[in-house]
């Protein structure tokens, strides 16, 4: 199963350069998205961001998360809870990235996210961001794109 970061998950609801890529990668599977429930709070963080610099009309950002909130509720979007199994796989993820040399300065929220693809037994990480992915390697994640 895949696992999406909110680095590529964004691009299914905001247009960006590279959304093309995102679209047709989930056109090709009946799978639903999996991401955790923390990437609710970061769509609707760069949303607001987004709309607060002018890239999204006003009022656009409520929108497109209200949009973001169905697809979860119609199991599009599959939100892995923040629980024992993941705070499990943090511990093991951030010796991972600290504990080789040089470390992989890794961000909390993205060792959230890369503990709860452990949790889940996902065997690909969708991101862009260029430190997860890093980490993902070393975690032995399938990279897309």
């Amino acid at each position: 199963m895949r696992y999406w970061d909110t680095s590529a998950l964004l691009k299914l609801y905001v247009s960006e350069p590279d959304s093309a890529y995102f679209l047709e990668l989930i056109s090709r599977t009946d799978e639903p998205l999996a991401t955790s429930d923390i990437a609710s709070a970061e769509v609707l963080c760069a949303l607001f961001r987004k709309e607060s610099a002018r890239d999204l009309k006003p009022g656009g950002a409520s929108t497109v998360f209200r949009r973001f909130r169905a697809d979860s509720r119609a199991g599009r979007i599959v939100l892995i809870p923040f629980g024992p199994d993941v705070f499990q796989q943090v511990e093991r993820v951030a010796r991972l990235a600290f504990e080789r040399r040089p470390p992989i300065p890794v961000r909390s929220l993205d060792l959230i996210h890369l503990a709860s693809a452990a949790a889940m037994k996902a065997t690909t990480l969708v991101a862009t961001d260029q430190r997860l992915r890093a980490l993902a390697r070393l975690a032995a994640l399938n990279l897309l794109p």
